[in-house]
């Protein structure tokens, strides 16, 4: 691909920018649609047509197609690893994203457990392993494993950038690919819901953010471990920053609402959210802008086109 790194003098910085002002517009739409009474909560649907859907989807849209195309163009990335440089503030909010996986895996087990517990052989015409899967309780259980495993991983992150013992996460192949797992079954779960496309709001989103968050996480796998990993850093960039747009988009009203609305308060209590806020979403957010931060500050090379880096490898070879 020729067009990739065409522009030396177009800097990859210039992708956090666009990022972050994107992330606040969308937040500034969608938090007026979750306090106006533009979202009916219990079915995360909206409840009337208006301009700021359009807007929104317009913001998150060109914000995504921007900055991925920032990442492809700009003459220099970092290097296709993680960075060598301690950080402190990455191996906290590590820690706490990991914190946040075990604290979502609980629900999804008891979740798991009155699921299954709810089979009856007698009255269903299926087995309870097709019962299981098409009520999603099967994919609630895997995505609970695999939050759990991916917390461990983020653990091991979080030692190597606090400089705490020589971890060596290329030996971590397995470790590596529990996020993508993780949000691979989150995806697979929200399909078991029966919903409209008409005029859903809040899950459209979720699988979106779900969408890029397993781009992000097979890329960041392949760098961490440095599997088949040339011309991987543009894409942890450019999907991890819209990921986390639309974390910050699907996750922060959610905070508020349950901070500041008592009707959204009351559907929590009773568990009649059709899309209810997990923390993790929110910890993910801030990890992932945090690391974007300070990836795009480390040492940088060229970016090299397709040819050039198959070039490289054959050489390898």
């Amino acid at each position: 691909m020729k067009i990739k790194g065409s522009m030396k003098n177009l800097k990859i910085d210039s992708a956090l920018a666009v990022a972050f002002v994107g992330t606040a517009a969308a937040l500034g739409l969608r938090f007026y649609q979750a306090f106006s009474g533009l979202i009916d909560f219990e079915t995360g649907f909206f409840t009337e047509d208006s301009f700021t859907t359009i807007l929104l989807y317009g913001v998150l849209g060109v914000t995504a197609v921007v900055v991925f195309m920032i990442s492809l163009l700009a003459g220099k990335v970092p290097q296709d690893k993680l960075p060598e440089k301690k950080n402190i503030g990455i191996a906290i909010l590590s820690v706490v994203f990991a914190a946040g996986l075990v604290m979502s895996a609980v629900p999804l087990f008891e979740g798991f457990m009155e699921m299954s517990a709810s089979y009856n052989s007698f009255l269903a015409e299926q087995t309870k392993l097709s019962f299981l899967m098409k009520s999603g309780a099967l994919p609630k259980l895997l995505e609970g494993v695999f939050a759990i495993i991916s917390a461990v991983y983020f653990v091991f992150l979080a030692t190597k950038f606090a400089g705490l013992g020589k971890i060596n996460l290329t030996k971590l192949k397995v470790f590596s690919l529990s996020p993508l797992f993780w949000a691979t079954f989150r995806m697979i779960q929200r399909f078991t819901r029966t919903i409209s496309f008409m005029n859903v709001s809040t899950l459209f989103l979720e699988l979106f953010m779900i969408a890029f968050m397993m781009m992000f996480f097979m890329y960041f796998a392949q760098m961490s471990s440095e599997v088949n990993n040339r011309c991987t850093s543009y894409k942890v960039v450019s999907y991890g920053l819209i990921a986390g747009m639309f974390s910050a988009v699907v996750s922060l009203p959610k905070q508020l609402l349950s901070l500041f609305s008592e009707n959204y308060k009351a559907l929590e209590e009773a568990g009649k959210l059709a899309c209810p806020l997990e923390l993790a979403d929110v910890l993910f957010m801030l990890f992932i802008f945090a690391f974007a931060v300070f990836f795009v500050a480390s040492p940088k090379v060229k970016n090299m086109t397709l040819k050039e880096a198959e070039k490289i490898i054959e050489e390898e070879v």
